[in-house]
């Protein structure tokens, strides 16, 4: 067993480079260091070692077995000691080692892919926390310090937070094919959903509000803890429920989730969604490039949304 052994990052460097460029020499041109000092470097590791790194009966410097394994360890540990010194770096410039942010269900994931692309790309160094959450669940965290950020529907205005509108959600009332109340002619009626099963996501906040979002009171209910979820259950013909088109805009294009058409119940809606934080609290750089990022995101959304739409003339 090895004890009290010492080995350097210098070593670990010099045996790399020997492995890449097949030579001492060129090894030593690559660090900056002459011949000499590299081949006492890799003696001394070989004693420290006990093993034998360098087969020295080849022309080029070539690895023996041994010294291929210890290369190939060397490299994870010069890694991430690369990594240890851009973290340092990071939180020498005062950046957050970690940034929480929790996702409600109705925000697309594509948005909250862009936003979050940028900033990983700018601070290799922070760890991304992500939570997803249903319904009130995402303010809920923000409010108790869970997070730093949250991406939310806006339900009511709230004071005590500071938000920023990024984009909308629409969410339309679905079910499939197979749905028993279809196979009857005419409209559905409000009494065809109460002898129906309704299926609701649950709110993932720990204490909900008194209201219940989108439940139709009278109707049997099923209650899922996400949209995925309710989204199979919805295809099995199972029941009714409302869902955000961009979850199902494929199974709406097949054909395998169906509008209702339900006389005296709204078809859709739309939910506005934002970004929010703390109001009047001191956010790192992490939390205020993400608010930024996030901000640019939907004015490019915004602007490509209104390029898509078509042009009208007056007459």
């Amino acid at each position: 067993m090895l004890t009290g052994l010492t080995v350097t990052l210098d070593q670990m460097k010099m045996l790399v480079q020997i492995a890449d460029t097949g030579s001492i020499q060129a090894a030593a041109d690559k660090l900056g260091r002459t011949q000499p000092t590299i081949s006492v470097g890799i003696r001394k590791l070989e004693e420290e070692l006990g093993v034998t790194l360098l087969a020295r009966d080849h022309y080029r410097s070539q690895l023996t077995g041994a010294g291929a394994a210890l290369c190939r360890q060397a490299r994870e540990v010069l890694r991430q000691v690369e990594v240890f010194a851009a973290l340092s770096r990071q939180l020498a410039l005062g950046n957050e080692p970690e940034l929480r942010i929790a996702i409600e269900a109705s925000c697309p994931m594509p948005l909250a892919l862009a936003m979050l692309k940028s900033c990983e790309q700018r601070f290799p160094g922070t760890e991304f926390i992500l939570l997803g959450e249903t319904l009130w669940g995402a303010l809920e965290r923000l409010h108790k310090r869970e997070v730093d950020i949250a991406v939310t529907p806006w339900f009511k205005e709230d004071s005590s937070l500071e938000s920023c509108p990024l984009t909308t959600a629409t969410l339309i009332t679905v079910a499939s094919p197979d749905f028993p109340p279809l196979a009857r002619d005419g409209k559905l009626t409000l009494d065809d959903l109460r002898s129906s099963v309704q299926v609701a996501v649950k709110d993932s906040s720990r204490n909900p509000p008194e209201s219940n979002f989108g439940r139709f009171e009278g109707s049997r209910h099923w209650h899922v803890s996400d949209h995925q979820a309710k989204k199979e259950i919805l295809l099995a013909g199972l029941g009714w429920g409302r869902l955000h088109v961009h979850m199902i805009e494929q199974e709406l294009q097949d054909g395998r989730l169906v509008p209702l058409d339900i006389v005296g119940y709204p078809q859709s809606f739309e939910v506005e969604i934002r970004m929010a934080r703390r109001q009047g609290e001191v956010i790192g750089p992490v939390a205020q490039a993400f608010w930024e990022e996030a901000r640019n995101c939907a004015v490019r959304i915004e602007l490509e949304t209104s390029k898509a739409l078509p042009k009208t003339s007056d007459q």
